[in-house]
């Protein structure tokens, strides 16, 4: 008799024994030629690149720590004690430097200009670098930070110093205004001592020399503070016929304003 097919492509199911029957309410293992979850799950591709984590992804290279600047000569971009002495004696002078808080020390922009204006004032070349030449320079102009002649301290003072080529107006040791000035030319010198405001006159012209001369005080017979339209054009390419001349308008004004007719005036080289 031929076998059925289905009996020869099928193994048959063995009955199991009453030890083999399982408890009513009891678990049924699997059978073990029967395969798990985890079994079915694909393995994964040995060949594929792993995904690095968030943190290898975004964290950057490690940048070197700049140093500070110790010596000579000094740029844009540097930082350090040497930038702040600079700094410190450039605003004694006059200049404005502005730093952010958390940037002290540092060679910026505002410390690059005023360099500059430093170097052509005196004569040297304008690179807005402080090199040697010009760290000895500003060394030599600033003298003793923040020391002023006692004869600038008694009372509202024009506190004029011919060294460092700048006026600065001193009301009882307060320093309230500080501007670039121009004094006489060799043969012409402006006068050096202790002087009082004996004449103002706000929109002058020089009858001597036809010169427009406003916001004038004179303080030494014809020598007069005032505000010098050829001193703005030109720059220290020049000098007066022994007047004191300042090149801002505003700050020649300011300065007008205050100083009140016999108001002292001391002219002296630092």
């Amino acid at each position: 008799m031929a076998v059925s097919p289905a009996l020869a492509d099928v193994s048959p199911t063995p009955t199991p024994s009453a030890s083999e029957a399982p408890t009513p309410g009891a678990s049924v293992s699997p059978s073990p030629s029967a395969p798990t979850p985890e079994a079915t799950t694909p393995a994964p591709d040995a060949s594929a690149t792993a995904t690095p984590s968030p943190t290898d992804a975004t964290t950057p290279p490690a940048k070197p720590v700049k140093q500070p600047r110790r010596k000579l000569p000094l740029r844009k971009g540097d930082f350090g004690p040497l930038i702040s002495k600079a700094q410190h004696r450039l605003t004694w002078l006059g200049y404005s430097i502005t730093q952010p808080t958390l940037d002290a020390w540092l060679y910026g922009d505002t410390t690059a200009a005023a360099v500059k204006r430093f170097q052509v004032k005196f004569w040297l070349k304008p690179t807005g670098v402080i090199d040697t030449a010009t760290w000895k320079k500003l060394s030599s102009i600033a003298g003793e930070i923040g020391k002023l002649p006692k004869e600038c301290t008694q009372t509202k003072t024009i506190c004029a110093d011919k060294t460092q080529k700048i006026i600065r107006f001193v009301d009882k040791g307060t320093i309230k205004l500080t501007v670039d000035a121009r004094f006489g030319l060799p043969g012409m010198e402006t006068g050096e001592g202790a002087f009082r405001v004996h004449e103002k006159a706000f929109d002058h012209t020089s009858s001597l020399y036809h010169t427009w001369m406003p916001r004038a005080m004179f303080f030494n017979g014809d020598q007069a503070v005032h505000f010098s339209p050829y001193f703005q054009r030109d720059g220290y390419n020049g000098g007066s016929h022994g007047c004191i001349g300042i090149r801002e308008m505003d700050k020649a004004t300011w300065l007008f304003e205050r100083v009140p007719m016999g108001g002292r005036v001391f002219v002296y080289r630092s």
